[in-house]
C-alpha cells in the first residue's frame, strides 16, 4: 500500500530569511476543517502559530519573515495584543520620523506637565491654533510649555469679549472723556469680532496676521496696536493673563507711520467754502478751520463754551480726545464769523455729522466758480473743480498757526497735540505772508 503524499509547505521569503506554511486538518466537533501552521525559527528556537485562513497565516508568515529579515526578533516575542499595538505605534511615527521610545518620553512628559483639567488634545490644538500651522519639528514639549505659560492654574479662563468689555466698564467708572470711550469702545469691539476665542489663545503671531490684513493707515494699525496692548496690561493685572504675555504683544511689528503730504486749503479756497455754506454749517467750517478743533470735538461743543468776550472756546475733557482741557484761542477773523450765528447755549451744530453736509459744500464752490466763469465770459471747461481734501481744516489751521507764531509748543497745546507731532508735520509747510493772509478772511460786510 502506497503512501499518501504530503501537500508541499508555502514558502515566504523576505531577503534571506524564509518562513513556511503547511497545510493540515483540525477536526472539531466530528468535522475537519482545513489549518495553516506557520513555523519559523527565532534562533534556536522553534516556534508554530496556527490560522484557520490562509489569507491571515500568509500576512503573519511575510510579517514574522520581514522581522526576521531585519534583526527584530524581540518584537515576535511580544503577545498577540502587545504586538498589534507594537505594530499600530511604529506604523503611525513612520511618517514624521520620530522612534516610539522618543515619542513615548514626549508624551510622559506632556502628561506629566500638563495644567490640571487640560488634555493633551487641547494642548497640541490650542498650540496649533495659537501659530496658525504647526511649525516643522514642533514638539509635545513646546505645545505643553506653550499652555503652561497661558494657563496657569491659579489664572482664569476668560474670552477676549469678556476682557474688552470688563476693561470699558472699568474705563467708564474711571470718567474718561466721552472721546476715548467711544475710540475703545468701537476698537475693542473690532478686536473682539474677529477673535473669537479666549485671550490666553491670542498670540503675537495672530495679532500681526490681523493687523497685516487690515485695510487702513499704519497711524491706524498703530492706534489698534496700542488699544490691544491696553487690553492685554488689563488682564494680566486681573490675573486673566501671566506676565508673559506682554512677549505676544512686543513681537508684533508695529506699523510703519504715514508719511504722506499733509493737505491744507489756500486762503482763497477757505473764503469759498464759507460763502458756499449753509448758514448752520458756517460755524463748525470756520472753528475747524481757524480755531483747529477736531470734527468729533466739534459734534460734542456748546455754544456755552465758545467765549466771544474773552475770546476763547473751552474743550472740555469729557469732549477731547486726549481726555485733557484746553482753550483755543478765537481770532478776529473767527469772531467775525461767529457772531451773526452766536448763542449763550446749545449745541453748535444740529447734525449728528455734520461733516456729512460736505458733499453739500462742495457743490456750493463748484456752482460759484461756475457763475463767476460765466459772468467772466470764461469757457466752462477752464473752470477748475473744487475737491475737497480729507482733514484740511485742522491740518491748516496747525499749518497757518505755526507759521504765524513760530512757537509749536504753543500750537500744540491749541490743538491737543503733541510739539513733535506739530514740528514733525506743519513745519515750513507754509510762509509766514500765507499764513497772514489765512487769518485775514473775514465774511464780507
Amino acid at each position: 500500500m502506497t503512501q499518501k503524499k504530503s501537500n508541499p509547505p508555502i514558502e515566504v521569503k523576505r531577503g534571506s530569511v524564509t518562513v513556511k506554511i503547511y497545510l493540515g486538518k483540525n477536526r472539531v466537533n466530528g468535522k475537519n476543517y482545513s489549518q495553516y501552521t506557520v513555523i519559523y525559527y527565532d534562533g534556536p528556537r522553534r516556534s508554530k502559530l496556527r490560522f484557520a485562513d490562509l489569507g491571515d497565516a500568509r500576512r503573519e508568515a511575510g510579517l514574522i519573515a520581514e522581522k526576521l529579515n531585519k534583526g527584530e526578533n524581540q518584537v515576535l516575542r511580544l503577545t498577540s495584543t502587545d504586538r498589534t499595538i507594537y505594530l499600530q505605534a511604529t506604523n503611525n511615527l513612520r511618517s514624521l520620523n520620530v522612534p516610539l521610545n522618543v515619542a513615548v518620553q514626549e508624551y510622559l512628559f506632556a502628561v506629566r506637565n500638563l495644567p490640571v483639567g487640560t488634555t493633551l488634545r487641547e494642548a497640541v490644538l490650542e498650540y496649533s491654533y495659537a501659530v496658525k500651522n504647526l511649525p516643522d519639528g514642533m514638539t509635545l514639549k513646546e505645545a505643553v510649555d506653550f499652555v503652561r505659560k497661558r494657563h496657569p492654574a491659579s489664572f482664569e479662563k476668560r474670552t477676549v469679549r469678556q476682557v474688552a468689555n470688563e476693561m470699558i466698564a472699568a474705563k467708564k467708572t474711571a470718567t474718561l472723556s466721552e472721546v476715548y470711550l467711544w475710540d475703545l469702545n468701537v476698537r475693542l469691539n473690532r478686536f473682539s469680532d474677529f477673535f473669537q476665542s479666549n485671550i490666553s489663545a491670542v498670540s503675537g503671531t495672530m495679532i500681526q496676521a490681523w493687523l497685516d490684513a487690515m485695510k487702513g493707515s499704519g497711524r491706524t494699525k498703530q492706534n489698534y496696536l496700542r488699544v490691544v496692548a491696553a487690553l492685554f496690561r488689563f488682564a494680566i493685572k486681573h490675573k486673566y493673563l501671566p506676565k508673559e504675555a506682554m512677549d505676544e504683544i512686543n513681537s508684533v511689528q508695529q506699523a510703519k507711520a504715514d508719511n504722506g503730504e499733509i493737505k491744507i486749503f489756500t486762503p482763497t479756497e477757505m473764503n469759498e467754502i464759507l460763502c458756499a455754506a449753509k448758514a448752520d454749517m458756517i460755524p463748525c467750517l470756520a472753528i475747524a478751520g481757524f480755531a483747529g478743533l477736531r470734527s468729533a470735538e466739534l459734534q460734542r461743543l456748546d455754544w456755552a463754551e465758545v467765549n466771544l468776550v474773552e475770546r476763547h472756546i473751552e474743550i472740555k475733557a469729557s469732549n477731547a480726545k486726549t481726555a485733557a482741557r484746553r482753550l483755543a484761542p478765537i481770532t478776529d477773523n473767527l469772531a467775525a464769523w461767529l457772531a451773526p450765528h452766536a448763542k449763550a447755549s446749545g449745541k453748535l451744530t444740529s447734525e449728528d455729522n455734520w461733516w456729512s453736509q460736505i458733499p453739500k459744500v462742495v457743490e456750493g464752490v463748484n456752482e460759484q466758480r461756475r457763475r463767476l466763469a460765466e459772468q467772466s465770459d470764461q469757457p466752462s471747461s477752464s473752470v477748475k473743480k473744487f475737491i475737497w481734501k480729507h482733514n484740511a481744516l485742522r491740518h491748516s489751521y496747525c499749518s497757518y498757526r505755526l507759521a504765524a507764531i513760530k512757537n509749536a509748543a504753543q500750537v500744540a497745546l491749541e490743538a491737543g497735540n503733541s510739539p513733535q507731532m506739530i514740528f514733525q508735520h506743519y513745519r515750513q509747510l507754509v510762509t509766514e505772508t500765507e499764513a497772514n493772509s489765512w487769518f485775514v478772511v473775514f465774511p464780507k460786510s
